[in-house]
C-alpha cells in the first residue's frame, strides 16, 4: 500500500484514462484488504485514505484549504464507505462539515451502524445548512434504532423548513413507536397549497407508523392511528388506505 498516494494524486490526473485506472487500483486495494482475516490491512488502508480525504493544503495552518480538489475528495469519500470502520468515525465526521464532500461523507457513516457514526448524523441534522442535505441525514438517520437518532428526528420533525420537518416525520415513521404519532401528524403545517401537500406526505407516515406498530405487536395503539388518519385523510387514497389497515387488523 505504499503507493496509496501516488494513486490519488492521479485521480485528479486531467488524463481520464490514468484517472481511472487509479481509481480500479485503489477498488482493487479496497477489496484485497477488506477480504477476512485482513484486518490489519483494511484498518491501514482506511487510515490512509481517510487521512487523504481531509489532508490541508501545506500552508502551516491547520484550518487551510483542503489539499485535494473537491472532486478527487468526493471519490475518496465513496472509497473510505466501503471499507471503513468505527475507528475511522473520528476523523471522517469532520467531513460533514464540507461543502463539497459532505453527500458523501453522509453516505460513508450511513453505512456504518456503530453509535459513533449516529452521534455524526445525529450533530449534523443539528448544526448543518441547506435543505437537500439535511433531507439526506434524515433519511439516513430514519435507518438507525437508538436514542440519539429518535431524539434528532424528534427535533427535526419540528423544523421551520417544511422538506426537512416532513422527512424527518417520514424518516419516525419506520420506528413503529406509536408516540411518535403526535409528532409526525403535527409536521403537517404551512400555509395553503403547502399544507394540502404536506398533509398528504403525512398521512402516508401515518400509515406505515401504524403498520410498524402493529408489526410490533401493538395493534390496539395502531388501531388508534388507523382510525385517526381516516378521520382526517387529506384525499380518499389515504382514507382507503387506512381502512385497509383497520380491516386488516380485525
Amino acid at each position: 500500500m505504499d503507493d496509496v498516494k501516488n494513486l490519488v494524486e492521479q485521480l485528479g490526473s486531467a488524463d481520464l484514462i490514468k484517472s481511472f485506472q487509479a481509481r480500479r487500483a485503489l477498488e482493487l486495494a479496497i477489496a484485497t484488504a477488506g477480504a477476512p482475516g485482513h484486518d490489519t490491512d483494511r484498518a491501514e488502508l482506511s487510515s490512509r485514505l481517510v487521512s487523504e480525504l481531509l489532508a490541508k493544503s501545506d500552508s502551516g495552518d491547520s484550518q487551510g484549504q483542503p489539499r485535494r480538489m473537491a472532486e478527487v475528495r468526493h471519490q475518496l469519500a465513496r472509497l473510505v464507505s466501503t471499507i471503513a470502520g468505527p475507528t475511522e468515525v473520528p476523523a471522517l465526521a469532520p467531513a460533514l462539515a464540507d461543502f463539497d464532500v459532505r453527500e458523501s461523507a453522509r453516505f460513508a457513516l450511513d453505512r456504518m451502524t456503530d453509535a459513533a457514526a449516529t452521534k455524526a448524523l445525529a450533530d449534523a441534522a443539528a448544526t448543518s445548512v441547506g435543505q437537500e442535505f439535511r433531507v439526506g441525514v434524515m433519511s439516513a438517520l430514519g435507518r438507525r434504532d437508538s436514542p440519539e437518532s429518535t431524539a434528532a428526528l424528534r427535533a427535526g420533525a419540528e423544523d421551520t423548513d417544511t422538506e426537512v420537518r416532513l422527512a424527518a416525520a417520514e424518516a419516525l415513521a419506520h420506528s413503529g413507536v406509536a408516540e411518535t404519532d403526535l409528532i409526525i401528524a403535527a409536521a403537517a403545517k404551512g400555509p395553503g397549497s403547502a399544507r394540502s401537500r404536506a398533509q398528504k406526505r403525512v398521512a402516508r407516515a401515518r400509515i406505515r407508523l401504524a403498520e410498524n406498530v402493529a408489526r410490533n405487536g401493538n395493534k390496539d395503539a395502531a388501531r388508534k392511528i388507523f382510525q385517526a388518519v381516516a378521520a382526517d385523510a387529506a384525499d380518499d387514497a389515504q382514507k382507503q388506505a387506512a381502512e385497509r389497515g383497520l380491516a386488516q387488523l380485525g
